[in-house]
């Protein structure tokens, strides 16, 4: 615990996943404690940030109004600060657009677009409302969003989605990483929340080590390597779980405010 608390002093911004960190994703429940961190991290001159797989539409108008400092969006892909600046941005080429539709139509699966700030799905259907309905809500369908649109992100979905695997053309540009049993993030070869993360420290010319982030999933895996201080939740994936330097209690149970008061950065 020492070397933690050592760690700890070294912290100037802290990055908070949405899902099942910030808030519960299928009851949308958010703890109180969750604003007495934003605003007393604001009052140590603590920076904030969210560090998420959601578009900034699927960013909850109770997460925007924490007011972050910074806004890592669609796994690294999209990032903003709090003035609406975009510091960074790395969307698909058309054509790997058009790739990954063929080859998932192939595999009789249905897909989604994601955009800076909004989504659309090829069918909405009951695998697309039982994966990203209780994360966006009901989507339009528009196969064609792709031809006048930005795409930083796509979703796979179908209820076959473990035994999808991509052609070896695919691989080398994108990566798979499974988010619900019916659907995973297709997201660029080297993009992730660390890589979006790491444009702010850059931004703000501060290293690794001063940075801390909050987690739960797979898409967080990254960022566990790359920041100074990473914690986990209670109910993380278990590969997050190993590679956490500290593991809290849930969000029902205030596990944010718990960690940042163990590890004496808030009273």
């Amino acid at each position: 615990m020492k070397e933690l608390l050592k760690k700890a002093e070294q912290i100037k911004i802290i990055f908070f996943d949405i899902d099942d960190t910030l808030r519960v994703k299928n009851t949308a429940y958010m703890p109180d404690s969750i604003n007495e961190v934003f605003e007393k991290l604001r009052q140590k001159g603590i920076m904030t940030g969210i560090a998420t797989g959601r578009n900034l539409y699927g960013v909850v108008p109770e997460v925007i109004a924490l007011k972050p400092d910074y806004f890592v969006t669609i796994n690294g892909a999209f990032v903003m600060n709090n003035k609406n600046e975009v510091l960074y941005k790395n969307p698909f080429p058309t054509e790997t657009v058009e790739e990954v539709i063929a080859w998932l139509e192939s595999e009789n699966s249905e897909y989604s677009f994601v955009g800076a700030d909004a989504l659309r799905v090829s069918k909405w259907n009951k695998v697309a409302a039982e994966s990203v309905g209780p994360v966006y809500a009901t989507l339009e369908e528009d196969k064609d969003y792709y031809k006048s649109n930005d795409v930083y992100q796509m979703l796979s979905l179908s209820d076959h989605d473990d035994k999808i695997q991509l052609t070896p053309s695919l691989a080398k540009k994108i990566r798979m990483v499974r988010w619900h049993p019916d659907s995973s993030d297709l997201v660029p070869m080297h993009g992730s929340k660390a890589e979006g993360c790491k444009k702010v420290l850059d931004e703000l010319g501060i290293k690794a080590e001063n940075m801390m982030n909050f987690g739960d999933e797979l898409n967080d895996r990254e960022l566990f390597d790359f920041a100074g201080l990473s914690v986990a939740m209670k109910i993380s994936h278990p590969e997050i779980l190993k590679k956490a330097d500290y593991i809290t209690d849930t969000v029902e149970n205030d596990g944010i405010l718990k960690a940042l008061q163990a590890l004496q950065i808030i009273d």
